[in-house]
């Protein structure tokens, strides 16, 4: 058996709170936050707006590490149902 670092892309669901003009303004406002450089969520809320966050039930594909791979030269990347990831792939992986 060996170690492995699993890298699992996930869509994310961030709940944040705006006061806004309209449903664009909204938006935009969400997205100030959301996109400031620095991503507001970690395992708690990192900003005051942010109320929620949580996994959206989506998987779009995986970075699988091995641990006593330092060059990462035998990392590989893999699609939502752990199909390895190609140069030519347009399965759409990470």
């Amino acid at each position: 058996m060996r170690g492995y670092h699993v890298h699992v892309y996930t869509t994310i669901r961030v709940k944040v709170a705006v006061t806004a003009e309209d449903h664009a303004d909204a938006m935009r406002q969400a997205d100030a936050i959301v996109g400031c450089g620095i991503f507001p969520v970690r395992l708690f809320p990192n900003v005051a707006a942010v109320l929620y966050a949580e996994p959206a039930e989506e998987v779009t594909g995986y970075l699988v590490d091995e641990t006593d791979d330092p060059e990462f030269e035998n990392s590989r990347s893999y699609d939502a149902e752990y199909r390895p990831c190609g140069a030519d792939d347009s399965s759409g992986c990470p």
